[in-house]
């Protein structure tokens, strides 16, 4: 799963990592104060459905120079056991186009879970077909790296480290993930910093995102729990309500269209039935009824197969698919 680009705004020129929890023995290496969003979009085009959004680059303590060292984020929203293999792929990419007279660069990978626990092993020489007895011994000759993984379902809302902008969007991403889009709600001194400090152009816009993130995750069974949650905002967020009301306005003209568009499909399915019925002796009741469980595709099909005269033979493949 990519990174919301809803939120890829939110890490732009951070304080400190908004979500890097390095080992202790490697975090002491970085000067946090230097980590620099490089690009949002860095990947070639036959790449772009499969990778992250954001690359980030940071300089090691007490140095002035340059280097070329980038914190890859890559997200999920749940656990993919073949993640490593796909960082790799990218990782492969990176040291491709690096100019031959130029050192590589230094790439650490940084998993953000969105749900879930990770239960696999985080090193790419796990995927090697190799006993443990024979992996151990040529580890030091295979082409390896290991996982930093940050685990949002274990974090709480102190733990959620970086800008404002940052910690609500890990607030979002982790009531996401475990399933309540508006639990963000609950996580009260992120809200209160961001209705205190953010000027209110700042506060429209990272609303925005956030609202366009819950619009493309919010379920039809979930909208009552987002009305029910927006109607428990207190005054002190005012401003919050203000903006995300036109969560609701958003929900209330998405459930007119699915009725609209239900609608639609019926009327189509009644000059299906009374097309087929008029044309085929073979069609019964029973067909009529699958005709309603039906995607649209198969719909087109029927349609262009009546149009064009097909036999009985043709058509009823089309009946007999699966919605």
């Amino acid at each position: 799963m990519r990174t919301p680009r809803a939120f890829s705004g939110s890490f732009h020129r951070p304080a400190r990592s908004s979500v890097v929890t390095c080992p202790r023995r490697s975090r002491r290496f970085f000067d946090w104060r230097t980590l620099r969003l490089e690009t949002a979009s860095f990947v070639s085009d036959e790449l772009q459905r499969q990778f992250a959004d954001l690359r980030f680059t940071i300089r090691l303590v007490g140095e002035s120079v340059e280097r070329r060292i980038t914190l890859l984020f890559e997200h999920k929203h749940r656990v993919l056991y073949t993640t490593a293999r796909q960082l790799h792929r990218y990782i492969s990419r990176q040291l491709e186009e690096t100019p031959e007279e130029a050192p590589l660069p230094s790439i650490l990978t940084v998993v953000l879970l969105q749900s879930g626990t990770w239960n696999r092993p985080r090193t790419l020489s796990s995927e090697y077909d190799l006993p443990e007895s024979a992996r151990r011994i040529l580890a030091p000759y295979l082409v390896d790296f290991e996982l930093i993984m940050v685990e949002l379902k274990a974090l709480e809302e102190s733990d959620l480290k970086g800008t404002q902008a940052g910690r609500f969007a890990l607030a979002m991403l982790k009531a996401v993930g475990e399933g309540h889009p508006m639990g963000w709600l609950r996580f009260r001194s992120i809200l209160r910093d961001i209705c205190r400090d953010f000027p209110r152009d700042r506060l429209r816009r990272e609303l925005r995102r956030a609202l366009y993130y819950l619009m493309s995750v919010t379920e039809k069974d979930q909208e009552a729990e987002v009305r029910q949650a927006i109607q428990s905002l207190q005054d002190e967020f005012l401003p919050l309500k203000e903006n995300v009301m036109t969560l609701l306005e958003h929900l209330e003209k998405r459930g007119e269209k699915r009725g609209e568009k239900r609608g639609e499909k019926r009327g189509r399915i009644g000059t299906l039935v009374r097309q087929l019925s008029a044309c085929f002796p073979e069609f019964s009741a029973s067909d009529a009824d699958r005709l309603h469980k039906l995607p649209n595709k198969a719909l087109d099909k029927l349609t262009d197969a009546i149009a064009m005269r097909r036999t009985w033979a043709e058509i009823e493949p089309i009946l007999r698919q699966r919605g």
